[in-house]
Order: structure tokens, then C-alpha cells, then sequence
């Protein structure tokens, strides 16, 4: 039997709409793991920023870095993770050293928001050194609609009183730690001694793995970071 014509042409159609779904689908996938390694030349005012300041293990020896006590630092996966609803996560690897990076990130932000970049579609994201230099960003900036979410970044001296760096800081912030960390605290103190804040937010998980829990893309933490984000969109 000979075909039709007409069910050539129509099914050619049908292939044709499947292929465009498909790369509409790819295309949005590809759109929900957006990660960057560096500050782009232009930004979009309505797409959402995260910016992920990693941990110091990351500084000397690079994005595949292993801990011998809390193992392998999952940086790829910890940022597609941060991108995985959408959002366009810029992640630096900074170079050793000193706080310098304080300085450039606030710049970063500055020039997003001169760009049209609404401050509350801008959040920082810091975890160990990286979440104590998120506090020092937040101090620099003044801006009470950025997000913050310090990861296991609050060390004791910051805690005390003894480091002022957290003191007279500004922003939406969030504070994530695990009890059984010691090297990483929850800011609740911190947050205190802050009083013009508005609600921050102090979560403590009780998970064995203590400063490592924030080395892989845990749902444990992932999942309401990400909830947090979205919250104050």
C-alpha cells in the first residue's frame, strides 16, 4: 500500500512539533543549571542572582578538593545545585589569600543593581570562610533586601563579640549550622546584637557529619535554602 501524501506531511509535522518540545525542554534545563564561573559582562534586571562564596579548602587546592576529614568537596554539584529552580549562580574561585574578595563581590553587586538587578533578586550565599566573608559583605553593602545565607560561616570570635566584622551589618539574612560543627557556628548571637535586623533566620541541623554537611548538595540543607530564597522573591 502506498502511503499518503498528506500522512507524510502530517506526521513530518508531529516529528517536527516532538523535536521543538524537545529542545524547548533542553533549552530549560539548560536555563535551570545556569552557573557561571565569573561575573558576566551583562545582566538580565529580571532574572535572579546567587552568588556562591566557597569554602577555604577551595582556595589551595581547587573546585575538586578533598578534605581528609570530611572528604571531597562537591563545588560542582553544590552550585548546579544552588541553579537547580532556575536561578543563575556565579561562583568565583578566588585566589588564596587574604578577604580581598569582600570587596570585589560588593562591587559585583553594586554594578548589578546600577544595572537594574532588583536587590532582593540578588542573594550571597557563603559557606565556612566564605560565610564569614558573606558577613562582611553584608556590613560593606547596607542593604536590607539582599539575601544572605551564612553557611556554617560564623566563627566564635564573631560569636562573642571579639570579631566585630559581623557587627552592623544589613540584608535578609539566614544562618545555617550544624550542632555537631566545630568550626562553624549559628549566628543567633550575632544576629541579636544586631537588633535593627528584620527576622533573620538561625536553622541548626543535627547531623553527625558536622563542617562536612555543607561539602555535598545535601537536600537536608539544599532544600530549605532554596525554599528560603524563593520566599523572598
Amino acid at each position: 500500500m502506498t502511503p499518503s501524501p498528506c500522512l507524510g506531511i502530517a506526521r513530518a509535522g508531529r516529528l517536527i512539533a516532538i523535536l521543538a518540545l524537545s529542545l524547548a525542554a533542553v533549552t530549560a534545563g539548560a536555563q535551570a543549571q545556569t552557573v557561571l564561573r565569573e561575573m558576566p559582562e551583562q545582566v538580565d534586571p529580571a532574572r535572579h542572582y546567587i552568588f556562591y562564596i566557597h569554602g577555604r579548602i577551595v582556595e589551595t587546592e581547587g573546585p575538586e578538593a578533598v578534605s581528609e576529614r570530611f572528604g571531597p568537596y562537591d563545588f560542582k554539584g553544590i552550585t548546579e545545585g544552588l541553579a537547580s529552580r532556575g536561578q543563575t549562580v556565579i561562583a568565583e574561585l578566588r585566589a588564596p589569600g587574604g578577604l580581598d574578595y569582600v570587596d570585589t563581590l560588593a562591587t559585583h553587586i553594586r554594578r548589578m543593581q546600577d544595572e537594574g538587578v532588583p536587590a532582593r533578586n540578588i542573594t550571597v550565599v557563603g559557606f565556612s570562610k566564605g560565610g564569614y566573608m558573606a558577613l562582611r559583605v553584608a556590613r560593606a553593602l547596607q542593604d536590607p533586601e539582599v539575601n544572605f545565607a551564612i553557611l556554617a560561616g560564623c566563627i566564635a570570635e564573631a560569636i562573642s563579640g571579639e570579631d566585630l566584622s559581623g557587627d552592623g551589618l544589613d540584608g535578609r539574612l539566614l544562618s545555617m549550622a550544624n550542632s555537631a560543627d566545630t568550626l562553624g557556628f549559628p549566628c543567633t548571637p550575632l544576629f541579636a546584637r544586631n537588633t535593627h535586623l528584620a527576622s533573620p533566620v538561625s536553622v541548626v541541623f543535627h547531623e553527625g557529619s558536622g563542617h562536612g554537611l555543607f561539602y555535598a548538595a545535601d537536600p537536608v540543607w539544599m532544600t530549605p535554602l532554596l525554599d528560603w530564597i524563593e520566599a523572598g522573591l
